[in-house]
């Protein structure tokens, strides 16, 4: 349901900011990136404050909550200044959640299972964000305008945060603990964050590929299907990412997850290459599956790999400032490449993504070694 509610609004949200508000291409930039910024400054709060309390699903549903009222207030706004904050409000909510809700699932399954269930869990929240995006092309291609699909998102939003309530439970746990910093950042976990922090320094928001998109159909389709067009993109890469999910958390404990990490980093160099060159329908085509494996699978095995990388009494504060980092992270390349795409052209913004891309995906290889298991009291170096 939270898929569903937000992913129907990312799909049309840079084309909202760019045709409907006449914002230009670094205004995309500067509302993603305070988004995750926001989000970011949340995650590394919310990850500490987890693991010294023992009721984190009442953190997860504020979270949810939050998210789905900060993206409810899009219905009424008509300037992109005001989109900063209600998308920054939305996206602090989701920095709530996150920590906590990994914390939840990595609590739950064995640790040799981390790579399948965090590939289980993007799979479904793919498949969810699969009916946000089908809701939004079929309105937008009926002539309903970007504000008929703020207010239809309202519906799973708040059903999101409900269903959580209801639904889940925190899983058993001993005595809150106070892991000290060392503790909860070994130095596996800390080599780790230096290779996701170069890779998310150019791991732009995936709204430049919608626009990307967008501009390659165009020329050949004029601008009103080009916009529809550009959002059974984001569609279809998030039906090839709900099918890649599992199967790569899958390869993921079969093989390692630093390589399946790699792969998917190294898919996101591609996914800009593609953007770079080609033109037309089957370009855009060909660019939603890099972008539909990229995706899952970078936050599926960051996540199943920290999971590994730390004792369990501290996962909540290493998938804080994992959020953080690839929160900060987003900031620095969204607003650089939306800086880069307005003043020199997309050109330059895509080529700033798929060289610092390439350079988290070595780094990645070269720093991180293959975990093994840690039990709860264990630190790995």
């Amino acid at each position: 349901m939270a898929d569903w509610n937000y992913e129907s609004i990312l799909a049309v949200l840079p084309l909202f900011l760019t045709s409907g508000l006449g914002a230009p291409a670094f205004a995309v930039g500067l509302v993603e990136g305070i988004a995750d910024g926001s989000s970011a400054a949340v995650r590394l709060w919310s990850g500490w404050y987890s693991d010294r309390i023992a009721w984190r699903k009442r953190l997860g549903v504020a979270g949810y909550a939050t998210t789905a009222a900060g993206f409810g207030t899009l219905v009424a706004i008509n300037a992109w200044p005001l989109v900063v904050v209600a998308r920054g409000l939305a996206w602090m909510g989701r920095g709530l959640r996150q920590p906590v809700r990994s914390s939840m699932l990595a609590g739950s399954v064995e640790r040799q299972d981390l790579g399948k269930a965090f590939g289980f869990h993007e799979a479904l929240d793919t498949l969810g964000a699969l009916a946000g995006p089908a809701m939004a092309f079929l309105l937008l291609s009926t002539g309903h305008g970007f504000r008929s699909i703020f207010w239809a998102a309202l519906v799973p939003g708040a059903l999101c945060f409900l269903l959580f309530g209801l639904l889940t439970r925190d899983p058993r746990r001993g005595p809150a603990q106070r892991p000290a910093v060392r503790e909860a950042l070994p130095g596996g976990f800390r080599r780790l964050v230096t290779a996701v922090a170069v890779f998310g320094a150019g791991n732009f928001a995936p709204a430049f590929f919608t626009l990307r998109a967008a501009e390659m159909l165009t020329p050949s389709l004029g601008h009103a299907a080009a916009l529809s067009g550009a959002v059974l993109f984001y569609l279809f890469h998030n039906a090839i990412g709900a099918a890649a999910s599992f199967p790569g958390g899958w390869l993921a404990d079969r093989f390692g997850k630093q390589k399946v990490l790699a792969g998917a980093y190294t898919a996101f160099v591609l996914a800009c290459l593609v953007a770079l060159v080609g033109t037309g329908a089957g370009a855009v085509a060909l660019l939603a599956v890099p972008v539909g494996v990229y995706r899952p699978l970078v936050d599926a095995t960051e996540q199943s790999l920290t999971g590994s990388l730390v004792p369990e009494h501290a996962t909540g504060t290493a998938f804080g400032v994992l959020g953080a980092v690839n929160g900060a992270g987003d900031l620095v390349s969204s607003v650089a490449t939306g800086l880069l795409w307005s003043s020199v052209g997309s050109w330059a913004g895509l080529g700033y993504g798929a060289l610092l891309g390439l350079a988290g995906a070595v780094l990645l290889l070269l720093l991180v070694r293959r975990p093994q298991l840690v039990a709860a009291g264990q630190v790995l170096g």
